[in-house]
């Protein structure tokens, strides 16, 4: 079926919020965040997860926001470490989250519209859950944007359950570091076509994944025909905030006793299986992702999970995977 917009995701939550937002008008940006922040009020295990955006259009480059997780530890005294023969207690694996300023960057880049409209779906998702805690938080990110991270109340419930007085790494300046979240996407050639991703997807090709739990994306081009797709993960079986009623993936590298530490603020793996596809003709745009993938493959970018086309003559987008 011929559009001139659409949105696909393999999460029913997502999918129905960024449909609404591209029927209201919305960008393909605001769409796929849309999506992000209902899953993000329906579920405890998504907003502390990481997150890949790549977002490009006609005339201009392709961009992807780097929201991974970062090593935590940020101006702090390395930690003596845990002993090879001790259990490494799960506080100790929990990241710094930075999905929010990442999308919120995006969002500047995309006229600088407001948050609130994008964050209303999720903030309607956690009260109808009675998730009212979750419901703050993201309020917080609706009035507070990237900075909502930042945020007093925010940084001392992460620190009261995986900071160092709890056997975890996090330090309050993990949260006041700004880290660069947006690049130019890399680019290779496949065949005729050039295949557009994220610098750091091929880092997670070997990637366990089980830790960051199960993995979602969101596809979408809006009436100006603009792409834009978001891959997030969603942790059911991860470190439990509950002041905040959210769920950490357990990602971050434990300190080991006489091992050489990750760098603090580091980027962590994680899994970025998009890319948009732009024929050598540039006539038209594949946008597509596999969401269980931890990176695309040459099968994946032959018949992956999801998929939109976009017709940049006629601007017409097809729904050719995941509908």
């Amino acid at each position: 079926m011929k559009r001139r917009s659409a949105a696909v995701s393999n999460d029913p939550v997502a999918a129905e919020a960024a449909r609404e937002q591209l029927g209201a008008g919305a960008s393909a940006v605001g769409a796929v965040l849309a999506g992000f922040f209902a899953a993000a009020g329906a579920h405890a295990g998504v907003l502390l997860g990481p997150v890949t955006l790549l977002v490009g259009g006609v005339g201009t480059g392709v961009r992807a926001f780097d929201g991974r997780l970062r090593q935590p530890g940020v101006g702090a005294k390395r930690p003596r470490g845990v002993v090879a023969s001790a259990v490494v207690p799960d506080a100790a694996r929990v990241a710094v989250p930075t999905a929010v300023a990442a999308l919120a960057v995006a969002l500047a880049y995309d006229g600088g519209k407001s948050l609130g409209p994008l964050v209303k779906p999720g903030i309607a998702r956690a009260e109808r859950g009675g998730a009212d805690a979750r419901a703050g938080v993201l309020r917080l990110v609706r009035s507070a944007g990237a900075g909502a991270f930042h945020d007093s109340g925010f940084v001392r419930a992460m620190l009261r359950v995986a900071g160092p007085s709890q056997g975890g790494l996090l330090s309050p300046a993990d949260f006041t570091a700004v880290p660069t979240v947006d690049t130019e996407a890399a680019a290779r050639a496949r065949g005729t076509a050039r295949v557009l991703e994220a610098p750091w997807a091929t880092d997670a090709k070997d990637l366990e994944l089980e830790a960051l739990g199960f993995g979602c994306a969101i596809c979408a081009v809006d009436v100006r025909r603009v792409c834009a797709a978001l891959c997030y993960r969603r942790v059911s079986t991860g470190f439990a905030v509950e002041e905040l009623e959210l769920e950490a993936p357990l990602a971050a590298v434990p300190v080991m006793r006489g091992v050489t530490r990750i760098t603090p603020g580091e980027p962590l793996p994680a899994p970025a299986p998009l890319a948009f596809i732009a024929d050598a003709a540039n006539t038209q745009i594949d946008v597509l992702a596999t969401p269980a993938a931890s990176a695309l493959g040459p099968a994946d970018l032959d018949t992956p999970a999801l998929r939109l086309r976009c017709h940049l003559g006629s601007g017409e987008v097809e729904t050719l995977a995941g509908g």
